[in-house]
């Protein structure tokens, strides 16, 4: 059973460990105003130019089943050491990871609400890195439909370690932050569903031992 990450009865500024992933969300929140998504040429990038590299926009493919990577940061591929833009974001997961990170993609863009993963990813040279997953919703450029942006932040200096390639990918927990929005009024504090005391991450059951 892989478990859930434990950081006590906190606000969502709690579950969201990184300070990039609070970055990005703080200023989707800003930027969103009374909307439940804000648009995609709302991001100034200016404000959070430090994670640009870090950050990746998800499509989902109606055809395959399945979220590509319409663009992809610096950063993110050299995390994984191969280019990700318009690759299969769920290629390479297991059968249980890959139905699950489906559910919570499609969640967020179906329900226009954010969701907090946390990952760990093994290299073909043993290292072990603690990865944060932010995915926010927001308006395409064409506003036909949602898209993701997000952010891939890595618990540990990438940059010096010496691996080729990601051999194994896990998620060890996964969360849905639901948010409130208000016609014509202030915006409401977001909320997490179902928050309990030590248990603000959902257990992923099943999965690798």
């Amino acid at each position: 059973m892989l478990r859930s990450d434990q950081t006590g009865n906190a606000p969502v500024d709690g579950e969201i460990l990184h300070p990039g992933s609070r970055a990005l969300f703080r200023h989707w929140e800003t930027i969103r105003a009374e909307r439940a998504a804000p648009e995609r040429d709302d991001f100034d990038l200016t404000r959070i130019h430090a994670i640009l590299p870090d950050l990746f926009v998800l499509e989902r493919d109606h055809l395959r089943q399945t979220f590509r990577f319409r663009l992809a940061g610096t950063r993110v591929c050299r995390l994984y050491r191969r280019e990700m833009t318009r690759t299969d974001a769920l290629v390479g997961w297991d059968q249980f990871e890959r139905d699950t990170l489906f559910r919570l993609f499609n969640t967020t863009v179906a329900s226009r609400q954010p969701c907090v993963l946390r990952l760990r990813l093994h290299s073909n040279m043993n290292h072990v890195i603690g990865v944060e997953m932010l995915c926010l919703p927001v308006v395409a450029r064409d506003r036909s439909h949602i898209q993701i942006i997000g952010g891939l932040f890595a618990f540990r200096d990438i940059e010096s370690l010496g691996y080729d390639r990601i051999t194994v990918m896990e998620l060890t927990g996964a969360r849905t932050i639901w948010t409130e929005h208000a016609e014509g009024g202030l915006p409401l504090r977001p909320r997490t569903e179902g928050l309990r005391p030590r248990r603000p991450f959902t257990v992923i059951a099943g999965g690798r031992t």
